[in-house]
């Protein structure tokens, strides 16, 4: 059987990345086993247009993850949810969107998936003690919770918007050994290689 052909990827164009990135993020909900909430699907777009034009892979100053949630774990009320909150989206964005640059570095996606998680979390109990049991509560959770998926996601629009970069396989194949990703194990079978079957082992655990 004939494989189908793959879409050209996307350049992204600066001057309207809200557009592109809503178009990406369709494409790859399409694929996906899961639909998430209108209000998450627009928090995703958001996050994607803010983070695309300012610095990608820095936390502000030269705080690493760590030390970026200890601070703001010292800080409480507003400042705490907004802390939090900028903490939760830079793990979600690198780990999904810059999926490949935390390949061999010195902390890997699993350690991004654990601060997002927590940071997404605290979040959630910082709305609630300010008396906020609405929808974006129920957002935050919903980010916590299936932090791994939405990460996939992102990782797809990342790879739609990077045409002919070259791929760390050994480090995909490393990734997939320790997550399962069903993304990853894609991406081995587009390169020729046949990956141990992991179905049953569950994406971030």
């Amino acid at each position: 059987m004939g494989q189908s052909r793959q879409a050209d990827p996307v350049q992204i164009d600066r001057s309207v990345p809200r557009t592109i990135f809503a178009e990406l993020l369709a494409g790859a909900l399409n694929r996906a086993r899961w639909q998430p909430s209108p209000m998450a699907i627009a928090y995703l777009v958001e996050l994607l247009d803010e983070r695309v034009l300012e610095n990608p892979n820095g936390l502000g100053g030269e705080q690493t993850l760590a030390e970026a949630l200890l601070a703001a774990q010292r800080d409480c009320g507003v400042e705490r949810i907004r802390r939090m909150r900028g903490l939760g989206d830079h793990a979600l964005f690198v780990s999904g969107f810059l999926a490949d640059s935390v390949l061999g570095g010195a902390v890997d996606a699993g350690y991004y998936q654990q601060i997002g998680c927590s940071a997404y979390g605290d979040v959630v109990d910082g709305l609630r003690g300010q008396g906020e049991s609405g929808s974006w509560t129920r957002l935050y959770r919903e980010l916590e919770e299936r932090f791994g998926e939405f990460v996939e996601i992102l990782a797809e629009v990342g790879d739609r918007t990077r045409p002919g970069r070259p791929r760390n396989l050994l480090g995909v194949y490393d990734r997939y050994l320790r997550t399962g990703s069903a993304r990853d194990r894609e991406l081995l079978l587009r390169a020729g290689y046949l990956p141990p079957d992991r179905s049953g082992l569950r994406w971030w655990q």
